[in-house]
């Protein structure tokens, strides 16, 4: 049996990670500073603490093999009007993989986006250049400078960052569009959409993102040093609200400013996960959106 240490497994990813794992037959080791009140109760068993605090030896005492690095502070509209957030990503990352060091840690996983991409018009691969638009995509850039630092230090450890593409579905944290949208929707408010509405992104249903999750770390012998995780398909914010009117017949919209430095679209390039470990984009965004819906009206 596996000890992996899961950050931020209180959040959204995190929750739905180590319940996953924990059915594997792993032993999950959750922290979480709750910092953010979670859409669904935390488990009982996660630990309330901040990354910065963990050292070589909380490492060595719990035997941790693996870590999967998920806590961030990722708003990104936010990140414009909060700079402590953005540093907070960097110092957490820093600390965390000093500590993994020290305590021998060979395996880390660690959360990154699609908007260290930036607008680039076209399919993104692994191999695209870093493009940030935001100071939050700035610190998750930097986490995969010190990322290679640290590799190149200790050649034993491996780090595969997750480029997350909008992962999506029940227990989301409500400032992401899809259940902010949503909540609105069943409350009867009018959807308020940033910009024209047609930046675009590529969604992927929470169940799709985690399958392919537990195949990555399961295979783990089977390194890339850049995973993406998407469907490779991307879809507006008009979309959306489309999707939406299919069962709110009466839904308003009102249209505001657009946040700083919107990027267009983002699509993954999947190859890899898909021709690697098995990813399958297997529920549609209608469906998915349905689900998020079933989910608030119950």
């Amino acid at each position: 049996m596996k000890n992996i240490l899961i950050t931020g497994a209180a959040g959204f990813i995190g929750a739905n990670l180590s319940k996953r794992l924990n059915l594997l037959g792993y032993k999950v080791l959750g922290i979480d500073n709750l910092s953010v009140t979670p859409v669904s109760p935390p488990s009982d068993d996660i630990i309330k603490m901040d990354v910065q605090n963990i050292d070589k030896h909380f490492l060595i005492d719990n035997k941790i093999c693996q870590i999967v690095h998920l806590a961030a502070k990722k708003n990104v509209k936010e990140s414009f009007f909060n700079l402590d957030n953005s540093v907070e990503n960097f110092e957490m990352t820093l600390k965390l993989l000093d500590a993994s060091v020290n305590a021998n840690i060979d395996r880390f996983y660690l959360a990154s986006t699609c908007e260290i991409f930036g607008y680039q018009d076209k399919v993104l691969d692994e191999k695209s250049d870093f493009l940030p638009f935001s100071p939050y995509a700035v610190s998750k850039v930097a986490n995969e400078y010190l990322s290679n630092v640290y590799m190149r230090y200790k050649n034993s450890l491996k780090i595969t960052s997750l480029n997350f593409f909008n992962t999506y579905g029940p227990t989301e944290g409500t400032d992401a569009v899809i259940p902010n949208f949503v909540l609105k929707a069943i409350k009867n408010e009018k959807i308020v959409i940033e910009g024209n509405g047609l930046q675009a992104r590529d969604f992927t249903y929470i169940d799709d993102t985690i399958n392919v999750l537990c195949n990555i770390i399961g295979n783990s012998n089977d390194y890339y040093r850049y995973l993406n995780i998407g469907t490779g398909k991307d879809f507006s914010i008009l979309s959306i609200f489309d999707i939406l009117s299919k069962y709110f017949t009466d839904l308003k919209s009102e249209f505001i400013e657009a946040r700083p430095n919107e990027v267009k679209t983002f699509v993954a390039d999947n190859r890899i996960i898909r021709e690697n470990f098995n990813f399958n984009a297997s529920t549609d965004l209608q469906t998915g959106i349905k689900k998020v819906i079933d989910f608030y009206k119950k």
